[in-house]
């Protein structure tokens, strides 16, 4: 059965309250379409850690915006191996890829506790014909999510493990930074570089196509070498520039890479 987001949610939420609203999909939309996609305010759910937000296959009708913790968003395989698509954080959607009728096309669990704003996808997509903003956030995401899968598989494809745990090493770093608010400079410095990741070998070996022994003896390396460390799940970059040439991470293309697109349309 398809986990439950109506019709007791946790509890109701103002926009203005909401802790990701200047970085989802909401970001910059009217006032008028926003309370379109929430007439009674945001819908908002909690989830355990370890506890699924859909499964493959299976019929879910809504929309999800993270608005705290992380989720595991993979594709399970008949034998019963797990292949890791990405990583969802703060601000991020997930669940437009599939329908209400063919189901999903892959199944999210929460990795730690999580708070989520639903938004039924039928909704949503009524909205987002009738609001550009919304519609080209929306297609921003897509964008985004389309190019960091290319860059998944082209490291899963060609890169030896050295190269696929930078590669999916950086990339966190990048999409937690790229959200950050301006502070001083020391604290900006050491906050870019120290992140908490709250992932296990065993997420990295089914991100990355490899087995934990190996994401074990690959990170001794990456340590040996003085190129990152984790220090109480803290990940601490200590030479990003070599680290980036062997991830051969694509260039940022930014948190939001559709906000200069059209904005003519949607001023």
């Amino acid at each position: 059965m398809a986990p439950d987001f109506g019709p007791a949610p946790v509890h109701w939420l103002s926009c203005g309250q909401c802790p990701v609203h200047d970085v989802s999909v909401c970001r910059r939309v009217d006032r008028h379409d926003i309370d379109r996609l929430f007439p009674h305010g945001a819908r908002t759910s909690a989830r355990k850690a370890g506890v699924p937000l859909f499964h493959q296959g299976e019929p879910f009708d809504h929309i999800l915006i993270v608005q705290s913790g992380w989720a595991v968003i993979y594709k399970l395989f008949e034998d019963g191996r797990r292949q890791i698509i990405r990583f969802a954080m703060p601000g991020d959607l997930i669940g437009f890829e599939g329908s209400g009728d063919a189901g999903m096309a892959y199944s999210a669990d929460a990795i730690t506790d999580m708070t989520v704003c639903a938004i039924k996808r039928a909704v949503f997509y009524r909205v987002c014909a009738e609001s550009p903003r919304l519609a080209m956030n929306f297609a921003s995401i897509v964008t985004r999510e389309a190019l960091a899968a290319w860059n998944h598989v082209g490291a899963l494809g060609q890169q030896a493990a050295l190269g696929r745990v930078a590669n999916l090493l950086l990339d966190l770093h990048r999409r937690i930074t790229s959200h950050r608010d301006g502070r001083t400079d020391g604290n900006r410095q050491r906050a870019d570089t120290v992140l908490h990741l709250p992932l296990s070998q065993i997420h990295i070996a089914d991100a990355t196509g490899l087995t934990p022994v190996h994401v074990c003896r690959t990170l001794k390396q990456l340590k040996a070498e003085r190129l990152l460390e984790f220090r109480k799940g803290d990940l601490v970059l200590l030479d990003p520039g070599r680290l980036a040439r062997i991830a051969q991470l694509d260039p940022d293309i930014g948190p939001d890479p559709g906000s200069n697109i059209g904005a003519s349309a949607v001023a």
